[in-house]
């Protein structure tokens, strides 16, 4: 299941958790910052909202090369990675 980048859909703000906790291989980066907030989160997961906020904490718009990048479809992005090898 893709998580869709609509703003309908980001407007829903939905709740993400890791389904397991074997690290998959990442290369550092806004992947990490995404995987690493799942791994921190409580049980229940993270919603959107509370997920940008974390990310925002360590900084993941810095790693942006182009500033007007919108943080939500960009999580949403690495989500949908995450979720093709099952950790989502």
């Amino acid at each position: 299941m893709r998580f869709s980048q609509s703003r309908s859909s980001i407007t829903a703000n939905p709740r993400f958790a890791l389904t397991t906790l074997s690290r998959p291989r990442l290369q550092r980066g806004q992947m990490t910052i995404v995987f690493e907030r799942l791994e921190s989160a409580h049980p229940d997961g993270l919603t959107l909202e509370e997920l940008v906020k974390e990310c925002r904490k360590q900084e993941y718009d810095l790693t942006f090369r182009n500033p007007n990048t919108d943080i939500r479809k960009s999580i949403l992005y690495h989500l949908n990675r995450l979720e093709s090898v099952r950790k989502v």
